[in-house]
C-alpha cells in the first residue's frame, strides 16, 4: 500500500499510533528523493490510554494529552533523480533498526522511533520542534555554525566507537549485507564515476574496494548537512541527525568523507560570492571542529590521507555520478571535479587543501 496525504492518518490509526477519534491533519514534506514523507499533527486527548504494543521509546505512562507531531516515511523503489536509480524498499527496516541503536547511544541527537510497519515499510518517528531548520539551507545562505560541526563530530565519533566494540559484534553483523549500500552509494556514485571518468577509474574503484572490504563499525551512509536539523539559535539549542536508511557495517572513513565533501562543495559554491572571503574560512573551521571532536570522541577514521582520497571520490560523484549537486553552477561543478580528481589520486597534502583559497574562476583556471 502506497501512502498519500489522504490516507496516512487512517494508516496511523490502524497501527494504533493515533487514537481512533483524535483529530489529525497530514501534509507532504518535500525535498527528499528517496521516499514519500509526511508530517502528521494530531490532538491527543486520550489520557490514560494503553501503551501501543510494539512501539519503542514511549514513556511508561502511555499517551498524554496535547498535540503530537510525527514524521511518517515510506521509501520509493526508484529514487526521484534524472538517472534510473533503483533501491530496495527494505531499507526502511534498516533505518528503523539504526534509529534504535543510535537512539541508545545519543538519544538527544535524533528523532525517536515510534512505530515501524515491516509489511508496508513505513516508519513513524517524532517530529523535530517547530522552527528547526535544515543545516544545508543555513550553510548555503552563508550561515556557518562551527559548533554544529563540533557536535556532529562528537555524535559520529561516539557512534563509530561504540558500534566497533567487540562486545556488539553480533549486533553489527546484522548490518553486514552491503546490497543496499551498493544500490544507494557504490553503484550510483563510485561505479558510475568510474564509467564516466575512465581516467580516474582505478583510484575511484580503489576507494570503493576499501569501503566494501574493511568493515569496522556501523556506518550511517548519509551523514550530510541535508540530514541535519538545528535549532534556529544554533546547535547549542538542539541538533538531530536524520535518514539512517543507508546504515551498514562498513568503513568509517565514508561518513567522515561524506560530511567533508558537502562542506567543500559549499565552500566552492560560496567562494565567489561577495561575502565568500568570510564564509570559506568559517567552513574550514567547521571542518576542523568536526574532525577534532570526532577524534576526541573515539572516532576511527583519523587517517587524513585516506579521508582526503575518499572525499575526492565523493566530490567526483556529485558532478559525474547519478546525484549531481543541483546548486553548483557549471563553473563550480568543473572546479569541484578538478578538485576531486586531484584529491582521489593523492595529489593534495591534507584536508585543508580541499578548500578553495581563491575565487572559483581563478582556481579552476590554475588546474
Amino acid at each position: 500500500m502506497r501512502l498519500s496525504e489522504d490516507t496516512v492518518v487512517r494508516f496511523l490509526r490502524g497501527r494504533g499510533v493515533l487514537a481512533p477519534d483524535a483529530p489529525a491533519t497530514a501534509s507532504v514534506l518535500s525535498g527528499g528523493v528517496s521516499g514519500a514523507t509526511f508530517l502528521v499533527v494530531a490532538e491527543d486527548g486520550t489520557e490514560g490510554a494503553d501503551r501501543v504494543d510494539g512501539v519503542d521509546g514511549l514513556d511508561g505512562d502511555g499517551w498524554m494529552p496535547g498535540v503530537r507531531t510525527y514524521v511518517v516515511k515510506q521509501p520509493l523503489p526508484f529514487l526521484a533523480v534524472a538517472d534510473e536509480w533503483p533501491a530496495r524498499v527494505e531499507r526502511a527496516g534498516v533505518e528503523a533498526a539504526a534509529l534504535r541503536w543510535y537512539g541508545e547511544l545519543t538519544p538527544a541527537h535524533l528523532p525517536r522511533l515510534v512505530d515501524y510497519d515491516p509489511e508496508c515499510f513505513v516508519l513513524t518517528m517524532t517530529a523535530a520542534p517547530a522552527g528547526w531548520t535544515e543545516w544545508r539551507k543555513a550553510l548555503l545562505a552563508g550561515v556557518v555554525d562551527v559548533a554544529a560541526g563540533a557536535t556532529l563530530g562528537r555524535v559520529l565519533g561516539a557512534w563509530h566507537a561504540a558500534t566497533a566494540d567487540p562486545g556488539v559484534g553480533d549486533r553489527l553483523a546484522a548490518y553486514g549485507d552491503l546490497t543496499m549500500f551498493l544500490e544507494l552509494r557504490g553503484d550510483p556514485y563510485h561505479r558510475t564515476v568510474a564509467a564516466r571518468r575512465p581516467d580516474l577509474a582505478t583510484a575511484v574503484l580503489g576507494c570503493l574496494d576499501e569501503l566494501l572490504t574493511r568493515p569496522r563499525c556501523l556506518v550511517h551512509g548519509d551523514f550530510s548537512p541535508k540530514n541535519v536539523l538545528v535549532d534556529p539559535s544554533g546547535a547549542g539549542g538542539g541538533l538531530w541527525v536524520l535518514d539512517h536508511e543507508v546504515a551498514h557495517a562498513g568503513n568509517p572513513v565514508f561518513d567522515v568523507a561524506f560530511m567533508l565533501h558537502h562542506l567543500v562543495m559549499k565552500s566552492v559554491h560560496l567562494a565567489g560570492h561577495p561575502d565568500g572571503t568570510d564564509v570559506v574560512p568559517r567552513l574550514v573551521r567547521c571542518a576542523e571542529a568536526f574532525r577534532t571532536a570526532y577524534a576526541q570522541a573515539g572516532g576511527l577514521a583519523v587517517d587524513e590521507e585516506a579521508v582526503v582520497r575518499h572525499t575526492g571520490a565523493l566530490l567526483l560523484a556529485r558532478v559525474h555520478g547519478k546525484s549531481p549537486a543541483a546548486y553548483l553552477t557549471g563553473e563550480e561543478a568543473a572546479a569541484v571535479s578538478a578538485l576531486g580528481a586531484r584529491a582521489v589520486v593523492g595529489g593534495l597534502g591534507g584536508v585543508a587543501d580541499l578548500f578553495p583559497r581563491t575565487p572559483v574562476g581563478e582556481d579552476a583556471a590554475r588546474t
